[in-house]
């Protein structure tokens, strides 16, 4: 988990930079931490996990089950970490890496068997949400991207290297990336 762990912090952490560090003229991510509302945030992330659930399913399909995998949990890590990242949340309050790890972790279902534990985490997105209960909801939303990742053994930390590969080939984020890294939590 350790691998896992030091890619969820340094992409959170960059997400993070990307708010705090007004790059909006050159990132759209850094204009959304900063400018968009948590609402418009949230909406963006119940519709990637509707597309993830899509995936799972069969009827959401770009180029096969792997790769539509990876893409459709990245986006809804990426929309998932915008939400908490543009309400203040911080990293420890959710543990990402432990919530993906937890539901990587979790017995295999089959993909059918997966679809009502999307229903129901759908239906408890949609609607006003306690800042408690959205930060319950975040944690089950990176676990049940844990848990499609179990689909195909593929570990979650595949979605965050993708990420993290993106990000790096990004000249506004040079500096975010020669900063020293955070101690890992214990």
């Amino acid at each position: 988990m350790e691998k896992l762990e030091k890619l969820s912090r340094e992409v959170w952490g960059a997400y993070e930079y990307l708010r705090d560090n007004d790059l909006s003229t050159e990132s759209g991510t850094s204009r959304q931490l900063r400018l968009m509302d948590r609402h418009r945030l949230h909406l963006r992330m119940v519709e990637e996990l509707l597309e993830l659930r899509g995936v799972v399913e069969g009827t959401h399909i770009h180029t096969g089950f792997e790769n539509d995998l990876i893409l459709e949990g990245n986006e809804v890590w990426y929309w998932a970490v915008c939400t908490a990242v543009n309400a203040g949340m911080d990293y420890e309050s959710l543990l990402p890496h432990r919530a993906l790890q937890t539901g990587f972790d979790t017995a295999p279902v089959t993909r059918t068997e997966l679809l009502p534990v999307f229903d129901k985490l759908l239906k408890k997105l949609d609607g006003p949400q306690s800042h408690d209960d959205e930060l319950a909801n975040l944690v089950q939303v990176f676990c049940l991207v844990g848990r499609a990742c179990r689909l195909n053994e593929m570990p979650p930390d595949r979605l965050l290297e993708q990420d993290k590969v993106e990000m790096r080939r990004k000249a506004y984020m040079a500096n975010y990336w020669k900063r020293p890294v955070t101690l890992l939590s214990r």
